[in-house]
C-alpha cells in the first residue's frame, strides 16, 4: 500500500475585490512559505488571480518571487538584515522598518531601498510609538531630499480586529495612526501608502482599508476567527484553497 499527497489549489479573490472601493490594493500575505501553502504554487496563482502586490517575511523570499517572474510590488514584513538591503533595492523590493536600529541602516546607504515605517498603535509586538515620531522625523530629515522618495507607505496591525460588535480597540489604534499620518504629512511626507488592515479588518469595516489591505490567511479560505465566521458567514463563503488526497495501489 502506498500514500500519494496531492494539492488542490480553490483559490478566488473576488470575494475580497467587491469589498474594496476602487482607490484600495489588495496584497496577498505569502510570507513564511504562504504559510506552508508553497511560496512559489500560491504566489503565481494570486498574481493572475489580480492581486495587486505580495507581503513576504524577508528579502529572500523577495528574491524568489522577482525570479519567478512576479513584477508586482513586494513588501517585506520582517526584519533585514543590513547585508540584504542592497539586494532589495536592487531587485525593487520595499522593506519594513519598525525600528530606530533599522532605520539608521537605511539610512546610512546612500541609496536605500523603499521602505514602510511600521507603528505600533496597540499590537504591542513592534513598531514605532506615537512618542517616537517626531525622532523618526527628525532623523530622516537630515536627509530629507533623499528619504522622502524612498518612504513609500506607513502600516500598523490590529490587535484585534476579529469581532463586528466590538470595534472599539481596533477603532482607537485607527485613531492613533491617522494621527503618525498627519504628523508625517506635516513633516513634508506625503502621498505615502497607508495600510493597517489584514483579513479581520478588511472583512469588518471599509473604514479600515485605506489605500491597501495585507490579507493572509482569508485568501487561503480561512477565517481569522470564529466570532467572523458567525457573524459573516451567510455572506461571505469561504473555502480552503488547499486539500491533500490519499490514494491507495
Amino acid at each position: 500500500m502506498t500514500s500519494q499527497e496531492k494539492t488542490k489549489y480553490c483559490l478566488d479573490t473576488n470575494f475580497i475585490i467587491e469589498l474594496l472601493s476602487g482607490k484600495t490594493k489588495l496584497w496577498a500575505v505569502v510570507k513564511s512559505n504562504a504559510y506552508g501553502h508553497g511560496l512559489l504554487t500560491f504566489s503565481k496563482i494570486a498574481n493572475e488571480f489580480g492581486v495587486d502586490g505580495f507581503c513576504v517575511d524577508s528579502v529572500v523570499e523577495g528574491l524568489s518571487l522577482r525570479k519567478a517572474g512576479i513584477t508586482k510590488p513586494i513588501l517585506t514584513l520582517g526584519p533585514t538584515l543590513p547585508p540584504r538591503l542592497p539586494a532589495a533595492r536592487d531587485k525593487d523590493i520595499a522593506v519594513s522598518v519598525p525600528t530606530f536600529e533599522a532605520l539608521r541602516e537605511v539610512l546610512r546607504m546612500k541609496h536605500p531601498p523603499k521602505f514602510h515605517l511600521k507603528m505600533d498603535t496597540g499590537m504591542h509586538r513592534q513598531g514605532f510609538y506615537l512618542a517616537d515620531l517626531p525622532n523618526v522625523v527628525k532623523i530622516m530629515s537630515k536627509v530629507k531630499g533623499q528619504m522622502s522618495k524612498q518612504l513609500e507607505g506607513v502600516f500598523t496591525h490590529f490587535a484585534s480586529a476579529k469581532d463586528v460588535n466590538y470595534p472599539t480597540y481596533t477603532d482607537m489604534q485607527l485613531a492613533e495612526f491617522e494621527q503618525a499620518v498627519a504628523l508625517l504629512k506635516k513633516a513634508g511626507f506625503r502621498n505615502l501608502i497607508r495600510h493597517t488592515a489584514a483579513t479581520g479588518g478588511t472583512l469588518i469595516s471599509k473604514k479600515y482599508h485605506l489605500d491597501a489591505v495585507r490579507v493572509g490567511i482569508g485568501l487561503y479560505g480561512l477565517w481569522p476567527a470564529r466570532e467572523l465566521e458567525m457573524q459573516l458567514g451567510e455572506k461571505i463563503s469561504l473555502e480552503p484553497v488547499l486539500s491533500w488526497r490519499t490514494a491507495r495501489s
